[in-house]
């Protein structure tokens, strides 16, 4: 076994600025003690592990965790009990505040995170835990289940919390990725809620870049209860912390499918008639319509708004940043007319096409399947929307409207009433 003496606060002060340096301080630390040849076992689970010093005692660790814990499970009775050796409750101890005092000094590049199994174990353990004369294991301390397949350390995304006066960190869980980037969030402590963070990926063009700062200025000054919301950018990451919602479109119609009413699919076809309604007011086309760039966010009293995000490819009058011959972008924009014409001609009827797909999914959970559709008014909307011969297609979100009002949700209500 292996006893980690905790460092002078003197020495911590030195070292604790400078992350490598302080990594090797605990390395130094370790190497000062016999360590198992075992070690070699692990070190494969972190090779994606940029630092060497920060991989190497994540390996170191994670041995010592496995032996103390296999340990500990021998010296547990059959039925429950038992009795752990002073020398190895002390190691253990001291292990787990020496891994606690390092995750909680690590930031930025360096933050990890615990398995959250063997973060219950060391909780658990550390109730019981005596430094001297050994330990009472507890007659309901289970067997522990020793992680020998996988890393137990992972590095996790952190950042500062804006406008927090000492600064905050908070840890950053990913939750999604496109084509320009990636989302995460965050709890602020403060407001007690969740932030969502879009990050720019590392490889961007400039007017790659420059597209992704557009998204966030045009979300900045977009005000709808319907378009997701963004509060500050960050320049060093290019990155902007923007409103948190629950779920995309497609998962929570997905999942709640055959228990949605049609009252409650109307609300969410008349939220997303108001949102573009008014995007389009403002002189811009999305271009990116599509059933997870939609969210939904739900609220204690049971309500839930639908949120339009992605404003990534949004096209402007007289905008330069979409070049002759750009790629169809958009998850549901790749169709012949508009492989044709190309995507800097995307216009409002490649818009309405894409709405109408959406809708049609909101009202019945389908995005196929339209010829074969039985309410002859909502099959009459679909094939306006999508038409082959651009046309006949929709030519604004009123007409869209008008349809549906006059047309589709009285033949609906007709078929929910019986």
């Amino acid at each position: 076994m292996w006893l980690l003496s905790p460092d002078t606060l003197l020495t911590e002060e030195i070292y604790i600025t400078d992350p490598t340096n302080y990594l090797q301080l605990k390395l130094n630390q370790v190497a000062s003690r016999h360590l198992s040849d075992k070690v070699a076992l692990f070190r494969g689970f972190y090779d994606n592990i940029a630092n060497e010093r920060l991989k190497e005692l994540f390996a170191i660790f994670h041995m010592q965790f496995n032996d103390l814990f296999a340990f500990m499970n021998q010296k547990r009775y059959a039925s429950g009990g038992g009795h752990y050796n002073a020398d190895a409750s002390r190691d253990l101890i001291d292990l787990i505040e020496q891994e606690r005092v390092i995750q909680a000094t690590l930031k930025g590049d360096f933050a990890f995170e615990i398995n959250g199994y063997y973060e219950e174990i060391m909780s658990k353990c550390r109730s019981f835990l005596s430094t001297s004369g050994g330990s009472p294991i507890p007659e309901d301390f289970p067997p522990i289940d020793i992680i020998e397949d996988k890393p137990i350390f992972t590095l996790v995304d952190t950042m500062t919390i804006p406008g927090t006066i000492p600064s905050a960190i908070a840890k950053l869980k990913f939750i999604g990725k496109g084509s320009y980037a990636k989302v995460l969030k965050y709890k602020d402590p403060h407001y007690n809620s969740y932030f969502a963070v879009k990050r720019a990926e590392d490889d961007l063009r400039p007017d790659e870049l420059e597209r992704f700062k557009n998204e966030f200025n045009d979300l900045r000054t977009l005000d709808s209860p319907f378009v997701i919301k963004a509060y500050s950018y960050e320049d060093e990451n290019n990155e902007y912390v923007m409103e948190y919602a629950d779920e995309t479109l497609s998962k929570y119609i997905n999942r709640s499918n055959s228990t949605l009413m049609f009252s409650k699919r109307r609300v969410y076809v008349e939220q997303l008639i108001r949102a573009f309604d008014y995007i389009h007011s403002t002189g811009i086309l999305h271009r990116d319509i599509s059933y997870t760039n939609i969210l939904v966010k739900h609220y204690g009293d049971g309500a839930s708004f639908l949120k339009v995000s992605d404003f990534g490819l949004v096209k402007r009058p007289n905008s330069t940043l979409t070049r002759q011959g750009t790629e169809i972008k958009g998850a549901i924009n790749d169709y012949t007319d508009l492989t044709a014409v190309g995507f800097e001609n995307y216009e409002m009827r490649h818009e309405t096409y894409a709405l109408g797909k959406v809708i049609y999914f909101i009202l019945t959970g389908r995005t196929t399947g339209y010829h074969r559709e039985t309410n002859e008014a909502l099959k009459e909307f679909i094939s306006r929307a999508i038409s082959p011969d651009k046309s006949k297609r929709f030519t604004s979100i009123e007409e869209m409207k008008i349809e549906l009002y006059s047309k589709v949700f009285p033949s609906l209500r007709k078929e929910s009433a019986e």
